[in-house]
């Protein structure tokens, strides 16, 4: 029977290993082996008339509910301490209310966890019972029964005089402990006798660190550090928290409301070389700093030395300076850094479109700055292709690098709207396309292309700064109801009042000849038409976004490009959207309603086979599509990359012979007396002109034939 518990424990445990991420796994068998070196240390035979060598397995009855279920039930930090406490392992059985310990030595966990278990149902029953009579003496006011109570105990609770179940081990985490050899941290928290290093900020305990008197008050003999300093946790985590190429980050706070970047950067260069600018959190309303930013220094060491002044004074008040993004979840990924591009929910992308075929030809319409694209070449196979688009120069000139690096890698200077112009005559059929729609980081971070309203560049908002005009010039001779409209559809959709506002504020700028050509400028101009914002969000924002999309014709170009990938994508090709907003979410579906393949559940259809079978077999074949559910960035990505919590994937797919919806609907309707359903839209006209992706194209298949000649 030990053998075979054994064999079970050790599959159970292989394949909790395989499912955890390689941090996960690798903290666990860190947990492991230090219960295991305790147990070593303790001498490792066995107690209770257990076999030497063997653990030991004990059930205990707890309650999973009350106190009981707080300290024990959900409580993983207190099984977590009689786990580093006793050597055992403790698993919960909620729903039977049982706690099974595992280990070579189950005698005092058990009598901890009945300790505790105990404790709950007291304070149970305290909670429970009928609250005591308050009675008011002549001399003392409210009887002394009432107030003569510990601080640390709730009313109606006192420590007996002897435990149900003996007495707890020294350091035991249970309330019957009186604490009296627990030891203070640098950090400030305090800690059981038994652990070696601090649970809050895992600094060693220093040698000759006495224990803390029951009351919480540091003992006689060891002084409190002057500054609050975390020198000693931030130094046992910071190994892990940058690298000499993307720098050491510190978070500052409590930096005086009117601290300049260059002030802060003066300061913190006493500490050692600071990689780029610092970055302060400002108010995006008035441009105040709140109060807080980061740091990012060359070295390590010079991390660390302006860690140990953590406290330290600056323009009047004293700093918190700790190693960037630290919270509740353990060390966060640092502020994305600024022009680089993150790809959001690439796993999921790769795993939708490229996964069932990694030898396939795929499109990524947006490149941006490649991050989408560089996963899909990783995931491809030696035989895989894979084509990009963009519109911008910037992105073309890093394709262009990554076109000479990886021959399966081919980038085209066109819309993605065109890619059936540009890839059919070459031929290619895809089994894949990837939209990422709206604005890479790198466009929006750069200031001289105007796309943010807290910078200071040129009006301009096109993603190729080579066609069109720019904003300032469009503004400049743009129809007020036409403004008006623009800026409602693709903006303040939901505030039509703001949008005729803003446009009367531009015209009347316009009239005057002081329209502003900067983005400062004019984000000042619409926030003042637009009064108070309720979002937390600059009041300019939605005019810029409404501005972009319309010069940048995004939503035109999105059912362009959709209808295109339907066109070059063979038999089971798949889709892949990621929208941003609610507003491309409304496109994507409204393009799927008009091609999407019938169910054979469809109530329309199983009436016309029902009473009209002549009108059903008589229904065109054509490609149409089915649509997976959406998905989701998971939390870890939205706290590893806050910009990818808006991002929602959609996955088409393509049927060449099927039967569409809307031809159901088309034949049915008139049977039944109803009005006929709308046709399905045409593609919004082209007005960008491809003779320059074109004229690409062609020298691109002379320069391969020369090549290949």
């Amino acid at each position: 029977e030990k053998k075979e518990k054994k064999e079970k424990s050790a599959k159970k445990e292989k394949k909790e290993k395989n499912d955890l991420d390689p941090d996960e796994a690798a903290a666990k068998a860190e947990r492991k082996a230090a219960k295991k070196a305790m147990r070593d240390e303790s001498g490792g035979g066995g107690g209770g008339g257990e076999d030497e060598g063997e653990d030991a397995i004990e059930t205990v009855e707890v309650e999973c509910k009350g106190q009981t279920g707080r300290i024990i039930g959900k409580g993983g930090s207190k099984i977590r301490e009689i786990e580093d406490l006793t050597g055992c392992i403790l698993s919960i059985d909620q729903a039977k209310g049982i706690c099974t310990i595992r280990g070579p030595t189950v005698a005092p966990a058990v009598q901890e966890v009945k300790n505790i278990v105990q404790e709950g149902r007291e304070r149970d029953e305290v909670a429970h019972a009928p609250a005591p009579p308050r009675a008011r003496s002549q001399s003392q006011g409210w009887d002394d029964a009432v107030h003569d109570r510990r601080p640390s105990e709730p009313a109606g609770v006192s420590t007996p005089d002897e435990l149900p179940f003996g007495k707890p081990p020294a350091g035991s985490a249970s309330r019957n402990d009186t604490g009296q050899n627990d030891w203070q941290c640098p950090c400030g928290s305090t800690n059981f006798a038994r652990r070696s290093s601090c649970f809050r900020c895992r600094a060693p305990r220093a040698d000759g660190v006495a224990g803390t008197p029951a009351g919480g008050n540091a003992p006689v003999g060891v002084g409190r550090p002057h500054e609050r300093t975390r020198e000693a946790g931030a130094a046992a985590r910071a190994s892990a928290q940058g690298s000499d190429a993307n720098g050491y980050e510190v978070f500052v706070k409590y930096l005086p409301h009117t601290s300049e970047e260059h002030e802060v950067a003066d300061f913190f260069s006493q500490f050692g070389e600071i990689l780029g600018g610092v970055r302060l959190i400002r108010n995006p309303t008035t441009g105040q700093c709140k109060g807080a930013g980061f740091v990012t220094f060359a070295h390590e060491h010079a991390r660390q030395a302006a860690l140990a002044k953590d406290g330290i004074k600056f323009g009047g008040r004293h700093l918190s300076i700790t190693v960037a993004k630290t919270g509740t979840f353990g060390v966060r990924a640092t502020e994305q850094a600024f022009g680089t591009h993150t790809p959001a929910m690439l796993r999921e992308t790769i795993n939708a479109l490229v996964k069932p075929d990694p030898n396939g030809t795929y499109v990524d319409g947006t490149f941006g700055r490649g991050g989408h694209t560089r996963g899909i070449l990783a995931a491809l196979g030696p035989n895989g292709r894979l084509h990009a688009f963009d519109m911008d120069p910037e992105a073309i000139k890093e394709a262009k690098k990554l076109e000479a690096e990886d021959s399966r890698f081919t980038i085209h200077h066109a819309p993605f709207g065109c890619m059936d112009t540009v890839l059919k005559p070459l031929g290619v059929t895809c089994s894949g396309v990837f939209f990422d729609l709206g604005i890479s980081s790198p466009q929006f971070d750069d200031e001289s292309r105007g796309f943010r309203p807290e910078q200071d560049g040129p009006l301009d908002l096109r993603f190729d700064v080579t066609r069109g005009v720019p904003a300032s010039e469009f503004l400049a001779r743009v129809d007020r109801d036409e403004l008006v409209r623009i800026l409602h559809e693709y903006g303040e959709s939901a505030d039509p009042v703001a949008a005729r506002r803003i446009a009367d504020a531009v015209c009347l700028a316009v009239a005057e000849d002081r329209l502003p050509s900067t983005t400062k400028a004019f984000a000042a101009l619409v926030a003042a038409a637009k009064g108070k914002e309720y979002q937390a969000m600059h009041p300019a924002k939605l005019t810029f976004q409404a501005l972009r999309i319309h010069l940048n014709q995004e939503f035109d170009e999105m059912r362009r490009g959709m209808r295109a990938a339907a066109e070059v994508m063979i038999d089971g090709g798949r889709l892949g959207v990621l929208t941003w907003k609610h507003s491309e979410c409304a496109i994507l579906v409204d393009f799927h309603r008009h091609f999407e393949v019938v169910q054979p559940t469809q109530p329309l259809l199983k009436w016309m086979r029902s009473n009209h079978p002549e009108k059903e077999n008589a229904l065109p074949t054509v490609w149409g599509l089915t649509m997976d559910d959406a998905q989701r960035p998971s939390e870890r990505e939205m706290r590893d990359n806050s910009r990818s919590r808006s991002a929602i994937l959609h996955v088409l797919r393509k049927v060449d012979a099927g039967r569409r919806l809307a031809d159901v609907e088309r034949v049915a309707y008139p049977l039944l007396g109803w009005a006929p359903p709308p046709d399905a839209p045409k593609p919004p006209p082209v007005t960008f002109k491809y003779e320059a992706a074109i004229a690409g194209r062609d020298e691109h298949r002379r320069e391969k034939k020369e090549k290949k000649e």
